[in-house]
């Protein structure tokens, strides 16, 4: 989050976007949805082609380029690969301030529909796929069916604008040669923008000079760009948008557990200083200067946190990977995270500034201590009012802090608990789903991506163990389309009635394990030539039919489109995941697909025992129709569940070993406060146990201590839980930040365990020998 960009000048790096202020005012508005970020305070959307060069009109930036990611397959170079990278502008190596290693990047006449045969390379991919190849400037690469000559080669370690936000890596860049209809509509959002701000022009007057194109634009195409408006930040900032929040919550944490164990290492300083003022006494007495004693005091805590920074960093090297492998894989940058000098220094300095700062008071008490007071009095005799009521508030502190960190860790494992306890609606055990993306090239129409993949589903059904087959654009959590419909016999509104819209094969609906709750299901007689047929979902006549029966109605998605004839209704299912709503949904048969604009791409089969059994089995059904095509995004359906619950998983684990720590520390505090306190007050028990009373008596008096500092140390901790997690309601599924619950557990488990810290130092009060207690009387 904190580090710049890896680019020249990245102060000056941005990325824009476009944002709707009014949806309802947009007549014509299409997207693929990608971004370089995280939403807007509005609807976000990536910008129309069309409108870019307007946008290079404003004057405030040196350059603006258009950047979108691509996965293509790669043949003729070995096994058939499906690999990431970036359709760009010829203008975005200059944004990026980027040159080669080899050859050259792209050219003006490059950027240009039918001269875009061209392909530029990243390092890694030219050592890893092409052995480094010296001349491979000379080379083609077959990419979706086309050959692309190679024409440079990135410099090592170069990465791309969207890397930042996944762990996939970009390999290649191919101009974007954007066709002359994407340039001639404006309500075509597809692409990312990165840019440089002129030197002379501020982010502030940047958007200041959008604002104005912006207004321009919906005045002059209001169909397009009414309440349309272009909005910008700086690259770095953009890229941790999306989990700013998390990761801030995160920080947040850290910081408290580093305060815990500050005011808990304070407080045993206390201890020691307390306990070395015969120590330090006699050193007075012979000479020793107030300052010589301070300053040793101070360079101990330095040494001890020196210490402590070391260990810690050898903790942290050891861990590191372990947490990487934790981290949800949406975690920008990722992969730059690294032990390296900024982490040493950053540690260094926190370990100096903690030892300097809370080994000030033990320093200053030991400073001031009066060598002739002291010395006439035992040790063990108590060293002032002053030094206990320090100690006692340090240790509210501590708990204070426990119980903030405590109630967040409630909080987030509640919230997931609600999230993993949210039905689905479609079944994941033993389904395992993967993409084959047919090239353009060689499977032109729908009917032969259908033809592709019946002829698949034939060959699958009749592999050992494989109970039914699937085959659609989209399968649930990996993707999907969505479109606009218009219902027969229900008055138009202002509702776009915005329906996710998904293709699918006959197969689908025993993959999933969907039931039909009326009509019935798509079956092999829905196919081209037909009359166009789709199946609903429930959601679909709650919202449009006011809960009437959907079978036998009929809907198209614009006025020169078929009608689609409704056969039948199927349960609800949450499509985008466990923390998404349900929404209206249709299913249109996968050989009715050259009526809608969507690919079949996606395969899955259900199996009576482990999928992951079948996938060199299955890789090799598919190289037996085309040995070019490869298949991708293997997973099983648990997986990608468990892949979308990684972040709120990992906010959960990481506050939980938080709120551990906090608790174990403040036990420590609890305990060591009251150990030095019934060390100093031995005399005064010794006497009580003397003059008859019982242990009970004595363990009460102790525990009473105990019992305030609990009591006021919850009270502020309760206090401060309330006001700092409302920075992560955000954050939390259908949980409260104030939920009682919530707040009673985790008071009640950090009183439990206070009062068992304490009461061990109790119960050892309690047995003191009076003869021995006295002795030094």
């Amino acid at each position: 989050m904190l580090r710049s960009l890896p680019y020249p000048e990245p102060a000056r790096v941005i990325s824009l976007w476009e944002e709707v202020e009014r949806k309802s005012e947009v007549k014509t508005l299409n997207s693929s949805g990608l971004n370089l970020g995280g939403a807007g305070i509005r609807q976000r959307y990536t910008v129309a082609p069309a409108n870019l060069a307007d946008y290079r009109a404003a004057g405030a930036f040196e350059s603006l380029a258009g950047v979108e990611q691509r996965l293509m397959n790669l043949t003729g170079q070995g096994s058939p690969e499906r690999i990431l990278g970036e359709s760009v502008t010829a203008n975005y190596f200059d944004v990026l301030r980027v040159k080669p290693a080899l050859g050259r990047v792209f050219t003006e006449a490059e950027d240009q529909p039918g001269g875009d045969g061209v392909v530029a390379l990243s390092y890694d991919f030219w050592q890893r796929r092409l052995g480094g190849d010296t001349a491979v400037l000379s080379r083609t690469l077959l990419l979706d069916g086309r050959a692309r000559a190679v024409i440079g080669v990135l410099p090592r370690g170069f990465q791309a604008a969207s890397q930042f936000a996944t762990r996939d890596r970009v390999e290649y860049w191919v101009p974007a040669a954007y066709p002359a209809e994407l340039l001639a509509n404006r309500g075509d959002h597809e692409i990312s923008v990165v840019g440089r701000l002129r030197s002379d022009v501020s982010l502030e007057a940047a958007r200041v000079r959008l604002r104005a194109v912006s207004s321009r634009l919906a005045e002059q195409h209001p169909d397009t760009n009414r309440s349309i408006r272009a909005a910008l930040a700086p690259l770095r900032d953009d890229v941790v948008h999306d989990v700013r929040d998390s990761l801030s919550a995160l920080w947040g944490a850290s910081a408290v557990i580093v305060l815990i164990t500050c005011v808990n290492v304070a407080n045993l300083l206390l201890v020691r200083a307390a306990g070395r003022r015969h120590e330090t006494s006699v050193r007075l007495a012979l000479g020793a200067g107030r300052g010589r004693i301070a300053r040793q005091f101070l360079l101990e805590s330095l040494v001890m946190a020196g210490a402590g920074c070391t260990v810690g960093l050898g903790l942290a090297w050891m861990l590191m990977r372990v947490l990487i492998a934790a981290a949800p894989p949406n975690l920008p940058r990722l992969d730059g995270i690294a032990m390296d000098r900024q982490v040493f220094a950053a540690a260094a300095a926190v370990a100096t500034l903690t030892g300097l700062a809370f080994g000030l008071a033990p320093a200053l008490a030991a400073s001031r201590t009066a060598p002739g007071e002291s010395l006439k009095s035992s040790e063990r005799k108590s060293t002032g009012q002053g030094q206990a009521r320090w100690r006692a508030t340090l240790t509210v502190v501590e708990i204070a802090l426990s119980i903030v960190l405590i109630v967040g860790a409630g909080l987030f494992l509640k919230s997931f608990a609600t999230i993993m306890g949210m039905e689905l609606g479609f079944r994941t055990d033993n389904v395992l789903a993967m993409n084959i993306t047919l090239p353009e090239p060689r499977y032109a129409s729908a009917q032969d991506r259908f033809r592709f993949f019946e002829e698949l589903e034939g060959r699958v059904r009749l592999l050992p163990g494989v109970q039914s087959v699937a085959f659609a654009n989209r399968f649930p959590m990996r993707g999907g389309w969505g479109t606009g419909i218009g219902i027969e016999g229900v008055p138009e509104t202002n509702d776009s009635r915005d329906t996710d819209a998904q293709a699918v094969s006959t197969g689908y609906f025993e993959t999933l394990g969907l039931t039909l709750v009326r009509g019935r299901r798509l079956t092999e007689a829905d196919r081209r030539g037909q009359l166009p047929v789709a199946v609903a979902n429930l959601a679909f006549e709650r919202r449009y039919l006011n809960g009437a029966a959907a079978v036998g109605r009929r809907f198209r998605r614009g006025p020169q489109q078929p009608w689609i004839e409704i056969v039948g209704v199927v349960n609800d299912v949450r499509r985008a995941g466990k923390t998404r709503d349900i929404n209206p949904q249709f299913y249109i048969p996968a050989a009715q697909t050259e009526l809608y604009p969507v690919r079949l791409a996606d395969f899955a089969v259900r199996t009576a025992g482990d999928p992951r059994l079948l996938v060199k089995a299955l890789q090799q059904q598919v190289w037996a129709i085309d040995k070019d095509q490869p298949v991708t995004g293997v997973r099983t359906l648990q997986e990608i569940v468990d892949r979308s619950v990684s972040e709120q998983r990992f906010q959960m684990l990481l506050l939980l070993v938080f709120a551990g720590v906090a608790a174990a520390l403040a036990v420590i505090g609890i305990s060591g406060v009251l150990t030095y306190s019934i060390n100093q007050r031995r005399n005064e028990i010794g006497v009580r146990i003397a003059l008859g009373a019982a242990p009970s008596r004595i363990v009460g008096m102790i525990l009473r201590q105990a019992v305030v500092m609990i009591a006021l140390g919850v009270a502020l901790g309760v206090g401060g839980a309330l006001a700092a997690t409302r920075l992560v309601a955000n954050l939390l599924f259908r949980v409260q930040t104030n939920d009682a619950a919530i707040y009673a557990a985790a008071t009640g488990l950090l009183v439990v365990v206070a009062l068992a810290a304490a009461l061990l130092p109790a119960l050892r009060g309690a047995k003191l020998d009076p003869i021995e207690a006295l002795r030094y009387e």
